[in-house]
């Protein structure tokens, strides 16, 4: 009896416990606004975002995307399905992580997580529906995740051109699709898709869980739709019915019976989409509706957890690490011709990573770079070098157009900078990373308008580069494919001009670059760029390494079997 009241009590406590849990979750995290929350706000947040959180604080013009108008309650970032607000958590953890690839940082080394409850509770003022909804946010399901696998990426793979995410992001989901260009967000603001080759830049997280959340959710206030109702192709449909429907919208012709199997399925999806909408609007479902929607749903859900997978296997695990220490560019040695940019050899190198960021010293700068980085291989032989340049851009920009300031052609370019002397050890001078100055720089300047050129080029200051009189035998040849470009670059290690820098094996060599992107303005000092980094012409190994060991080994026998004799004679 004893245990039985034991057991008794501890679900009762059990039961209260749980209950105690989802009225804290019903309740929100957030403290009450207070004061505190508006001083740490206005200190760190409105700048950006406003005074009255409209995205309109002194900051804004300059950032690309712009900052959220807090007063709409659209929040991009969320654990909830579309049409619904944030959770409390939702909006701690974006102040907290920040959304990369834009102009919002993540604060958990500046504000303690006290301020940044704080910041939550005052964000929410902005906007009346946080005060009028009673129920709590309907939080996206997780429940029936598909495991990552080759096949579940393949199949997502098909799904990423079925539901037209391609249009967007393009043929391998570099965000240069065909409508990329023409995109805008609900404050008619210029937007681009995201680049799903650099998962290091996704806003609120790149594994399966949060991928499939976007997905699910939407991002409100962009292009981005939630995979429900309307937005989503045969809504409502079995996998089966939907492509039996396809078969049919691909005839050129329908006989009658065709005819009324294809209204039929028109009519079953629009009482889904029905069903769906009045559930977005609050209206209550009846018990057969809400077996419609969640039949509707989970082959939405098995769609997007398939999809994804395949967006997964799009990005590397994590961003490279810098070309630094142990990842410092080597140019690798062949004894025979060096390869052409085509070649199957480059795929035995690992690249080296080279972060660029916008030039913020001089005017004009560029606060919202859309190039975050470089890949660089090299191969040299006994007289030349060989490079392969690779980076990432939404769109192919010729200079066809031209810059409202400076009348100058808008043209995607590739600047490898060079110091024309090298420093004689780690802690000689540079130059000025910003094109030289007192000490002059070594340039190569390729232009996509003439993809098969390299002009090389002299400067003391980045307003001061001068075309070189004479220019030695570089060759050149640059492609762009699906938001990539490569560029291929082969010059011979010394030359005759004094002011071309001259390569030799085992000395390690300044470099540096600028980007430009045509499309996002970039023009003149305009631009994204890095300081300065170091490769190597990595040294030939020796012959003499497949010498020693054998001629060691021949001594040391001999040297045994000498002493061997010593004894041999002694003892006789």
């Amino acid at each position: 009896m004893r245990t039985r009241n034991v057991t008794l009590l501890m679900l009762i406590f059990g039961i209260v416990v749980g209950t105690f849990h989802c009225a804290v979750t019903h309740a929100q995290n957030a403290p009450e606004a207070s004061e505190k929350g508006k001083e740490v706000y206005e200190q760190s947040c409105a700048h950006c975002h406003g005074t009255e959180g409209r995205g309109d604080g002194s900051a804004a013009e300059n950032l690309l995307p712009k900052p959220r108008d807090f007063t709409r309650g659209l929040y991009k970032i969320r654990s909830t399905e579309s049409g619904q607000l944030p959770t409390d958590q939702d909006l701690f953890d974006i102040i907290t992580i920040g959304m990369p690839g834009s102009s919002m940082p993540g604060w958990e080394t500046s504000l303690s997580a006290a301020d940044r409850w704080e910041v939550v509770a005052y964000i929410k003022t902005f906007y009346d529906g946080f005060k009028e909804s009673e129920a709590p946010p309907r939080q996206i399901s997780l429940e029936g995740k598909i495991a990552y696998s080759e096949e579940s990426v393949e199949t997502g793979k098909g799904l990423y051109v079925e539901l037209g995410c391609v249009e967007c992001h393009g043929n391998v989901g570099r965000g240069d699709g065909t409508s990329a260009p023409t995109l805008t967000d609900e404050w008619g603001f210029q937007t681009w898709p995201a680049n799903l080759a650099q998962s290091w830049n996704f806003r609120g997280g790149a594994d399966t869980e949060a991928i499939f959340k976007r997905f699910i959710g939407g991002i409100a206030g962009s292009p981005m739709p939630a995979f429900e109702g309307d937005s989503f192709l045969h809504f409502g449909l079995t996998s089966e019915e939907s492509k039996r429907l396809t078969e049919l919208e691909n005839k050129d012709e329908m006989t009658e019976a065709e005819e009324a199997e294809s209204e039929q399925f028109y009519e079953k999806m629009d009482e889904a989409v029905n069903i769906a909408l009045n559930r977005v609007e609050g209206i209550e479902l009846t018990a057969a509706e809400q077996q419609t929607y969640d039949d509707a749903m989970q082959v939405v859900y098995e769609k997007s957890w398939h999809l994804a997978n395949y967006v997964k296997s799009l990005a590397p695990e994590e961003r490279p690490e810098p070309a630094i220490g142990k990842n410092v560019l080597r140019s690798q040695y062949v004894q025979d011709e060096l390869p052409g940019m085509e070649d199957a050899a480059w795929e035995t190198l690992q690249s080296s990573h080279f972060p660029l960021v916008g030039q913020v010293v001089i005017e004009p700068r560029q606060f919202n770079p859309t190039i975050d980085s470089v890949n660089i291989k090299s191969f040299y032989n006994d007289t030349e070098v060989a490079f392969l340049f690779i980076w990432d851009d939404r769109t192919h920009t010729t200079g066809d157009e031209t810059d409202e300031t400076t009348g100058k052609p808008l043209e995607d370019a590739l600047a490898i900078q060079f110091p024309v002397k090298v420093p004689q050890g780690p802690t000689a001078p540079k130059p000025y990373f910003l094109w030289g100055g007192r000490l002059p720089v070594y340039l190569w300047h390729w232009k996509a308008s003439a993809p098969e050129q390299v002009v090389e080029l002299t400067a003391k200051g980045i307003n001061s580069a001068e075309v070189q009189d004479a220019q030695g035998a570089l060759q050149a040849q640059g492609a762009y494919t699906d938001g990539q470009y490569k560029l291929w670059v082969k010059r011979a290690l010394k030359t005759d001009d004094k002011k071309d820098l001259q390569l030799e094996p085992g000395v390690f060599v300044p470099i540096a670059f600028s980007a430009w992107d045509g499309a996002n303005g970039d023009v003149d000092t305009k631009r994204v760029m890095s300081s300065w980094y170091t490769f190597v012409l990595e040294p030939v190994p020796s012959s003499r390494r497949f010498v020693y060991p054998p001629l060691i080994a021949v001594l040391s026998l001999g040297l045994l079997f000498g002493l061997r004799a010593v004894v041999q004679r002694r003892n006789s």
